[in-house]
This record gives structure tokens, C-alpha cells and sequence, in this order.
């Protein structure tokens, strides 16, 4: 079987600061989301059972990137790509990353048979991908077994059924427990190469921005020694803001 895991850093008050636009990442604080470990320790079971390869990817950049690859190799993936694609998380890009990801896996014939990931966030992604691969696609699921049937709780109840390969899937912490790597398989990681594979970017006015617009409602005073509607006014303001009926 031929497994993909795409892995994301579980983000924290503890793995950054910033001050104004830049940011710093302290790369001891750096892991693998609990969902993503919990994913890839689903995939271990597969090949366990059924043999085959993992390949990790991740759409992190730079130090997360090496950081959350060299984790998942450490926990048993046998290859990992860094994918440099753009944003991720700008909703603008997201078709377009999926697509360009997707024609990187056809032209490198890799054809998985599943492809997993942790309910942190990309969620989108993950269905485009599935769109694009003509895969099935099972989100949020709770519980799976390595027979691939699976369990998504609903806040009444659960949906229970067998997945179909091939598949994206999106799960949750509580499918599997994660193991601790060793000392070896570490050091082993660390010493591992990561393979770069950049896609090229969207213009920049395809891509989505954050505007602030310093704009403050004007202040109006009522102030009755000079204005004798000032009463009157002050209604009709309420009333126009919705505040008085």
C-alpha cells in the first residue's frame, strides 16, 4: 500500500512570537500536531499489516517545515518533500495549490492509495485534493481501524461505514496513540535529506490581503444649553443605530 501523510506544526502561544511584522519560530517547541502524529501512526498499522511505503509532505515553510518532516521520518515515514507552493491558509491559493500539488503527483506516477492528514486546519485543501485526484473523501473521522472502517462522531450520534480506496482522509487525535521515537531513529532522521519541491506562485493580485481601514465614526455631542433639538436628535440617532425602537 502507498500512503501519503501531509503534516502540520502544532501551533502554539509556545512556538512563536512576534514583533510587528515579523515573526520568529523557536524551533525547540516545534512538533508534529497531535492529529497529524495520530494519522501517521494509523498509516504505521496499515503498512504493518499490509507492507508498503509512507511518504510525508507538508506544506509548512522553512524551519517548520524541516522540523515537522525530520519528526515524521524520525516516527516512521520513509520519505519526506517540502512543498513550496504559496499560502496555504489564503483561501485565494488554495485551489491552486491543490491543483499544482495533484499534476506533481501524476507526472511523479505517485499514485496513492491513501492519502491522510490531521483535522487541524487545510481542511479545504485536502477535499480539493480529493476533488482533483477523483479520490473519496472522509473528513472528522473519530475512529478507523485498519480494516478501514471508520467512525465520525456528530454531535447526535455517529456515522459508521468502510472507506473505499483510493481516499483522502482527515482525522482526529482519537483514531491511534502516537509512539515516542527513539534516540536512534532521531539521529537517523536528522541525518536524513528532505526532498524541495517549489510549484510556482500566484501573482500577487490573485492572492488575498488584510486591509485596516483607519476609519472612526464621526462623534456627535448633544449638548441642550446650545441646542434645544438636541433631545430630538439624540432619538433619531438611537433609532437610526438600532439602539432605540
Amino acid at each position: 500500500m502507498k500512503i501519503a501523510v501531509i503534516a502540520k506544526a502544532a501551533v502554539n502561544s509556545k512556538t512563536y512570537t512576534s514583533h510587528h511584522k515579523q515573526v520568529t519560530y523557536h524551533s525547540n517547541n516545534l512538533f508534529l500536531s497531535e492529529e497529524d502524529k495520530s494519522a501517521l501512526e494509523y498509516a504505521l498499522q496499515l503498512i504493518e499489516q499490509d507492507g508498503g511505503t509512507i511518504d510525508a509532505y507538508t506544506f509548512e515553510q522553512d524551519q517548520v517545515a524541516e522540523r515537522v518532516l525530520h519528526e515524521a521520518l524520525a516516527l516512521g515515514a520513509n520519505k519526506a518533500i517540502k512543498i513550496t507552493a504559496g499560502d496555504v491558509n489564503d483561501p485565494l491559493q488554495q485551489n491552486y495549490i491543490a491543483q499544482e500539488f495533484v499534476y506533481y503527483l501524476k507526472e511523479q506516477d505517485k499514485n496513492y492509495d491513501l492519502i491522510l492528514t490531521g483535522c487541524t486546519g487545510w481542511t479545504e485543501l485536502s477535499a480539493m485534493i480529493a476533488t482533483q485526484l477523483g479520490s473519496n473523501y472522509y473528513d472528522h473521522l473519530s475512529a478507523i481501524d485498519a480494516g478501514l472502517n471508520f467512525e465520525m462522531k456528530l454531535e447526535q450520534g455517529a456515522i459508521t461505514g468502510k472507506c473505499k480506496l483510493p481516499a483522502v482522509i482527515t482525522v482526529l487525535s482519537s483514531v491511534s496513540v502516537s509512539h515516542l521515537a527513539g534516540f536512534s531513529a532521531l539521529n537517523q532522521a536528522i541525518n536524513t535529506s528532505i526532498t524541495a519541491v517549489s510549484f510556482n506562485k500566484l501573482p500577487k493580485q490573485k492572492t488575498s490581503s488584510i486591509i485596516a481601514k483607519d476609519k472612526r465614526p464621526q462623534k456627535e455631542i448633544f449638548d441642550l444649553t446650545e441646542d434645544p433639538q438636541a433631545t430630538q436628535k439624540l432619538v433619531a440617532a438611537l433609532r437610526q443605530d438600532g439602539i432605540l425602537r
